[in-house]
């Protein structure tokens, strides 16, 4: 089985094609083009054609919004058109699962000014949310070129995190595992607005 993995989060965007539970391709591009102009020509680059894959996966944030919207569309769009399973996957989760760290664990991403988390135990994940100057406990689990955090006293900053592979690899277990995947209909980007 093979499936198309992608993550357009943030400015920069990556894509993975995962295959008999491995990692084969990863792309990373951070450009000044945007997404939308970067990704059929890296596409084409690669030789990816989509219909040559049996599932997608797509990032559905936390991110930029119009990243996230473009990416969302792309793959909700290939999955109806082409009828095959569409994965989603969320960034936090993600830095949860695979960044080895001690519990509690806190992911955290920085969106523009605004600093997203969840706290994560052995056995619960908690709901995403926007740090308000509260001290939290547990190790910080970020990405170094988004920026540090003062949220939190201890703090593992990984210089890269290709969220598409290992969304592509959570996506595969699914798969194999015989699930459908989501509705691509009902597929959204994740819009946290801060209280105002």
């Amino acid at each position: 089985m093979r499936l198309f993995s992608l993550d357009t989060s943030f400015s920069f965007f990556n894509f993975s094609v995962v295959e008999d539970s491995k990692v084969v391709l990863l792309k990373y591009i951070d450009s000044s083009k945007k997404t939308l102009e970067n990704l059929p020509k890296a596409l084409s680059e690669e030789g990816i054609d989509l219909r040559d894959f049996d599932a997608f996966a797509v990032s559905v944030g936390v991110g930029y919004s119009t990243s996230l919207r473009i990416g969302v569309i792309f793959m909700k769009t290939s999955a109806y058109l082409l009828k095959k399973p569409l994965f989603t996957f969320e960034n936090l989760e993600l830095l949860a699962r695979f960044v080895p760290s001690p519990y509690p664990k806190v992911p955290f991403l920085k969106v523009s000014r605004y600093v997203f988390y969840r706290e994560v135990d052995k056995e619960n994940i908690s709901e995403i949310k926007i740090w308000e100057g509260e001290q939290v406990s547990g190790v910080g689990i970020g990405i170094e070129h988004l920026g540090r955090w003062e949220g939190v006293k201890n703090l593992i900053l990984v210089p890269f995190f290709p969220f598409s592979a290992y969304g592509g690899l959570v996506a595969y277990e699914r798969l194999a595992k015989g699930e459908q995947g989501e509705d691509p209909f009902k597929v959204e980007p994740i819009y946290l607005r801060p209280p105002t």
